[in-house]
């Protein structure tokens, strides 16, 4: 291949050195990346879903699949398979214009994301094509002339880019026609195909002629006489959500693997406590040790491996807390719950970062879904052990957990139905059982002169005088707006106080309010002494974004139509937030 290569470097020096001019050094490394990009790209994106209605949003769904599957796997494990030097690192003399990459050279990722994007784009809508291939062309000239990729490079990339955008959209469709009618023929039957949403334009003279016309479902129809099997649309909501929880699974492991991002402080010196096991440690109890021992197990002393249970963590918090609406209330309510909660800024960081809270929030979330079976007239006394068990591990992840215990006194003091539970074993055996749990972390104090207690009541301020100042009130409570989502924080203050003015008569707002609004509260008030950290709220997130879900989808239910549109803009206002955070850390 010596005369290829020959040829495709005189191309490049001809691109890279004779066709120099003032305009194109401006011009072109700006072209290949700028900080314009990621905000327009979602500004084109809401623009596309408001105007473009379901076919815009599955055109976003696409886009947002094929371009960063095809980037971070096919085209990452091309360049590793070819192992080709970028020209920067092959020739002399090269006129280099931007930062000098750590991957390969074959095949450009530039020219793939944007063959890709544009291919999709013209499926969608064939006019796009007079915009975006210019665009794609540009962009693939600009790699050749800011020196970092070659001609080939970028012609491979492109050819890659559109192949495997086509091959994926036919694989989605292909999938949907299977599995939309089997799981969710309802919607199905709407929308049969993820590609044609509207029939064909009728030929008076080739439906003389054509004996077999094409099946209609390749034309955005459902067959002739399809009629959706008898199935609830709980049923649907259930499905969609846990399709939903398994692919964030998928992308947040697939995130992690990408290595985008280093170790935060507490995972690192965490991850050694991991390598010298013991009973606790100093400022944190001993569970998150033993977690990232067993990820580091598995996949080795690699951000990955430290990092593999968070997002396992995730996806079975969001697994028990969908199956509980589907079953308490109702899945849509459960479905929106998951979508809420996925995209507030700190439960997304939190579902990617593995520090004590996740394991903090999954033992909080446990003990409070078991605590609802544990309050009822026909509880069983095993549903209090799974109480305690659940709490028990909760304190063995962060002390924080200790909170729960008023939490429950909260609940006995609002709802006097549960208050005969404290007649029953029930109770005390789940606080046996707790302390069982804490033995770990008590005898390891014993032996070091209680020095976690010190530590904790230091930071605590305990002893020393309270001076109330207003200094850190607007911090905590400016951050958890923005960390919460503005929209859902606000949906939830305002769900809280119609709650406590005439809605305590339903028992599933007293209990999320009970399981919640405690931790929040206390953390509240600490601000008036001291500053809070905003993660030190998570295991209350859960319960008060359920309590809004509830109150606000019965609102819904109702007739109060705004609702959607507000929550619309919550959900596309979290994904825009935690994808510039995502592009931020990049």
């Amino acid at each position: 291949m010596d005369w290829f290569q020959s040829i495709d470097a005189e191309l490049f020096r001809f691109i890279n050195h004779t066709l120099i001019n003032p305009i194109f050094d401006q011009l072109m490394p700006f072209a290949s990346g700028n900080d314009y990009f990621h905000p327009a790209m979602v500004i084109f994106g809401l623009l596309l879903i408001w105007k473009g209605g379901i076919r815009g949003l599955i055109c976003v769904i696409m886009l947002g699949l094929i371009v960063p599957l095809g980037d971070g796997f096919i085209c990452s494990t091309i360049k590793a398979a070819v192992g080709r030097d970028r020209p920067f690192l092959a020739l002399q003399d090269v006129h280099l214009l931007v930062g000098r990459s750590g991957s390969c050279s074959m095949p450009s990722g530039h020219a793939a994301n944007w063959f890709a994007g544009t291919m999709v784009g013209f499926i969608y809508y064939r006019r796009s094509a007079w915009i975006t291939l210019p665009m794609a062309i540009c962009v693939s000239f600009s790699r050749v002339y800011n020196g970092v990729h070659y001609p080939s490079d970028v012609l491979a990339g492109a050819i890659l880019g559109a192949g495997y955008a086509v091959a994926a959209l036919w694989l989605f469709d292909s999938l949907w026609l299977k599995i939309g009618q089997k799981w969710f023929p309802l919607w199905w039957e709407k929308v049969p195909s993820l590609v044609a949403f509207k029939p064909a334009p009728a030929d008076p003279d080739e439906d003389e002629l054509s004996e077999s016309p094409p099946p209609p479902a390749t034309r955005g129809l459902a067959p002739s006489g399809f009629r959706a099997p008898h199935v609830t649309m709980d049923a649907h909501w259930l499905r969609l959500g846990y399709l939903c929880i398994a692919t964030m699974l998928v992308a947040r492991l697939g995130y992690i693997a990408s290595k985008l991002i280093q170790l935060s402080e507490d995972e690192a010196y965490q991850w050694v406590w991991s390598k010298h096991l013991a009973l606790s440690y100093y400022s944190k109890p001993p569970l998150i040790a033993y977690t990232q021992f067993l990820g580091t197990s598995i996949w080795g002393d690699t951000a990955f491996g430290i990092r593999f249970f968070s997002p396992i963590i995730t996806a079975i918090i969001s697994a028990l807390v969908l199956r509980f609406f589907a079953r308490e209330l109702n899945a849509r309510a459960g479905f929106f719950l998951v979508v809420v909660a996925s995209v507030a800024l700190l439960a997304a960081v939190g579902a990617v970062l593995m520090t004590i809270d996740p394991l903090s929030v999954l033992f909080w979330t446990a003990a409070m879904l078991s605590g609802w079976h544990a309050i009822q007239q026909n509880a069983k006394t095993s549903h209090w052990l799974w109480v305690g068990l659940w709490m028990g591990l909760g304190f063995l992840s962060k002390y924080t957990a200790l909170f729960q215990l008023l939490c429950w006194a909260v609940l006995f003091a609002l709802w006097p139905p549960a208050r005969k539970q404290l007649r029953r074993p029930g109770p005390y055996l789940a606080l046996l059982v707790n302390l069982i749990c804490a033995i770990p972390v008590l005898v390891w104090n014993a032996q070091h002169n209680w020095i976690t207690v010190t530590h904790v009541a230091q930071t605590a301020g305990v002893g020393s005088t309270w001076h109330p100042t207003l200094r850190y009130l607007g911090e905590f409570l400016g951050s958890e707006l923005v960390l919460l989502n503005p929209v859902f924080f606000v949906a939830t203050v305002w769900a809280t106080i119609a709650f406590w003015r005439r809605g305590r008569r339903n028992p599933h707002l007293v209990y999320f309010f009970s399981m919640g609004a405690p931790l929040f509260l206390v953390y509240l008030l600490l601000s008036f002494r001291s500053r809070v950290l905003p993660n030190w709220i998570a295991p209350a997130v859960l319960p008060l974004f359920g309590l809004m879900v509830i109150y606000w989808e019965t609102q819904w239910r109702l007739g109060v139509r705004w609702i959607k549109p507000w929550l619309k803009i919550g959900v596309l206002l979290g994904l825009i937030w935690s994808f510039l955070d995502m592009t931020r850390t990049w």
